[in-house]
């Protein structure tokens, strides 16, 4: 034997033992290894299964395009209010509720002074000639105002930008939680993510979970003003508590005890307190809040559809059905009544009932005005809480936003050296820093709320003007490890970008592991009839020489296994269909090569002689077959998503391994058949 042979053989041998160690966890239990596994680090990867093999969730989103309209029109005012002043106009800008005269994203400006309409809505069209559109003004808007709303055009050109940024971010926010192969796509006005593995697994849960988390951070003045001036509550005002949220603490009311004294508060465990404060550089300020805790409750079958409250654990009994209402939810309907009331008929005073009135159907003061807004957060649980139920407060909030993620350079986590609790620590731009500056030196005493995703995370009193550029959100809650892992993912989502708009999961549906066994046991008996077939057919014509091709084969499956493992690769039906179109390749370059050898020993070659030719000469054929699959494999790759690119990755991970089985794994078995051969054959079984 020559030494060439010896270290072929060597290193086929070799990759063999690799192959079998890179694919023993994807095979065999971790558990069930050997505990002198050696090489868990080099050999840990596991072949992962796609979507439709495993099984997994597929969920539908839209983009919330109205909250991205309200967002411009409160930028629009926020920059309007700042040339007035500039410009010493008198005035007042609102964003006026929508109703059925009034579009969404309106904004009014309400001028002191007539004469000065013209100018202001000249420089109005210069400044947003893309972005508005003018319109009539209502009875109560009053003649001398100016009125218009985000255009549509511009609204339009919102929701195909916010579509395709929120793809990116989506598939950002996925890469951090490290899920195998998600698909994530857009498709129309939605956006269709796929997410393998075990639905109500706690990774694929809290996946879902950061993905529709918009990351948009808002700053806003919490107003504890009784009566405001029309530029908003600032350190100068009458910090005894605000009109409204003294209105519905009398509505709520309160006993010695702080008891709820009204019945539907009563039945909802609603309960109104009040809240002091005394800040460093004296003086008192006072306010009210609504306090609710989350609840198990019997709901119509309607509203829980409707409000995306079913899921596969629910119990559905009758028209009814269990769910659980968070505290805010409650809050808001009591208050508000029915989001989809019809104001046409009477209002029902069934809670539960679609159209249900609340408190503003009795009381129209309670209706909130275009420059305030109701806030929710959590309250922190005490250790001696006999209450584990998570509860939501509110928060009287301004509604104009002061500052927002944009102005943030940086976001890390930390400790705080004080407490001791999990914080985010907030570097601001340049603008960022000037903006949280000078609006921490006007609201001195009061509280400045941070809110992420419509929740305020936390609503610190500014004892001081902040002109260092920093800030820092707290993490609420009594379980460290919760709040370590909120602080992470906040950081996570704050550092790939917040999303351009809301987005509200349209539907959402598990995809069962079932398919996915049943593929499984198709595949794996599709694949024995194959091998026996290839067996029967290649032992029955080549002979000895077909079980060299049967062995390559088998090789072939092994490596291209390992290789997938190795690059962590996701196996899909589509790319087991591109195996076993790479094991006919691989098939068919074995018949190449026997049939040149087959013609080279009829025309009387030697046997090692008809070997050298057969390869050689079949070796073109093989080649120019294999590069023309990869041409077609790499196009399908690039411009190909989901099930065709699961099958192009394969179908040029076949090629690689055919190329390898063909040329130089089937040449060492035929040169060891011939070498074990003493002395000088004149044929050989083929």
């Amino acid at each position: 034997m020559d030494r060439s042979l010896k270290w072929r053989t060597l290193a086929l041998f070799a990759i063999v033992l690799f192959c079998v160690a890179t694919l023993a966890p994807s095979f065999v239990s971790r558990d069930k290894l050997p505990t002198v596994w050696p090489l868990n680090k080099l050999f840990g990867n596991q072949i992962s299964l796609g979507l439709d093999l495993q099984g997994g969730k597929h969920i539908v989103y839209n983009i919330a395009l109205d909250r991205a309209v309200e967002d411009k029109a409160s930028e629009i005012k926020r920059d309007l209010d700042t040339r007035m002043v500039d410009d010493k106009i008198k005035g007042s800008v609102a964003l006026p509720n929508a109703t059925a005269g009034i579009p969404t994203g309106a904004v009014t400006v309400r001028l002191d002074d007539p004469t000065k309409m013209a100018e202001l809505k000249g420089k109005i069209s210069s400044d947003y000639a893309k972005v508005v559109d003018w319109r009539e003004c209502s009875a109560d808007e009053g003649k001398s105002s100016l009125c218009f709303f985000v255009s549509q055009a511009y609204a339009d050109g919102i929701k195909k930008s916010a579509l395709t940024n929120a793809v990116a971010t989506i598939r950002d926010r996925i890469n951090e939680k490290g899920v195998a192969e998600p698909s994530v796509v857009e498709k129309g006005d939605d956006i269709i993510v796929e997410l393998p593995g075990d639905p109500k697994s706690q990774a694929i849960i809290e996946t879902q979970e950061l993905i529709a988390r918009t990351a948009k951070l808002e700053m806003k003045v919490v107003d504890d003003c009784f009566q405001p001036p029309p530029t908003g509550c600032t350190k100068d005002g009458n910090h005894s508590g605000s009109a409204y949220m003294l209105n519905l603490y009398r509505h709520v009311g309160a006993d010695k005890n702080d008891k709820p004294t009204d019945p539907e508060a009563i039945r909802l465990e609603i309960r109104a307190l009040p809240d002091q404060w005394k800040p460093d550089e004296g003086g008192v300020h006072k306010d009210k809040f609504l306090k609710a805790p989350d609840r198990d409750v019997d709901v119509p079958l309607a509203w829980a559809k409707k409000n995306s409250k079913l899921t596969n654990d629910t119990k559905i009994h009758g028209d009814k059905v269990t769910v659980r209402v968070r505290g805010r939810e409650i809050i808001t309907r009591y208050i508000f009544g029915d989001s989809g009331r019809d104001s046409t008929k009477p209002a029902s005073t069934e809670f539960w009932d679609p159209n249900y009135g609340g408190l503003v159907a009795t009381d129209p003061s309670l209706k909130l005005d275009g420059d305030h807004q109701l806030a929710f957060g959590e309250v922190d649980k005490q250790p001696d809480d006999l209450d584990k139920r998570t509860s939501w407060r509110t928060y009287y909030l301004e509604k104009a936003v002061r500052l927002t993620g944009s102005g943030i350079e940086n976001a890390s986590g930390t400790y705080d050296p004080t407490t001791n609790r999990p914080v985010v620590s907030l570097e601001f731009n340049r603008f960022g820093g000037r903006i949280f500056g000078d609006v921490t030196s006007q609201i001195v005493g009061m509280k400045f709320a941070t809110i992420l995703d419509d929740t305020v995370r936390s609503a610190p009193t500014i004892n001081g003007a902040i002109r260092g550029g920093r800030a820092q959100i707290t993490m609420g809650g009594s379980d460290a490890r919760t709040m370590e892992k909120e602080r992470d993912d906040l950081v996570a989502v704050l550092k790939t970008g917040s999303l351009p708009a809301p987005l509200v999961e349209a539907t959402h549906s598990d995809v069962g592991p079932t398919l996915g066994r049943d593929a499984i046991d198709k595949t794996k008996f599709s694949f024995a009839i194959g091998i026996v077939l290839v067996i029967l057919i290649m032992v029955g014509v080549y002979r000895w020489s077909g079980w060299i091709a049967v062995f390559a084969v088998v090789f072939h499956i092994l490596l291209t296994l390992a290789v997938m493992a190795i690059f962590g690769a996701t196996l899909t039906l589509p790319g087991i269909a591109a195996i076993v179109l790479s094991i006919g390749m691989e098939v068919d370059g074995n018949i190449l090569i026997y049939e040149r050898i087959r013609d080279e020993l009829n025309l009387g070659k030697s046997v090692r002689g008809a070997i050298d030719l057969g390869f050689s000469r079949a070796f073109t054929a093989i080649l120019d077959g294999q590069l023309t699959t990869a041409a077609a494999g790499w196009v399908l790759l690039q411009y190909g998503s989901g099930p065709i690119k699961g099958f192009a990755v394969m179908l040029l991970v076949g090629v690689f391994t055919t190329l390898t089985t063909n040329i130089w794994v089937t040449r060492i078995l035929f040169d060891w058949n011939v070498a074990r051969k003493k002395g000088h054959l004149v044929t050989i079984s083929i």
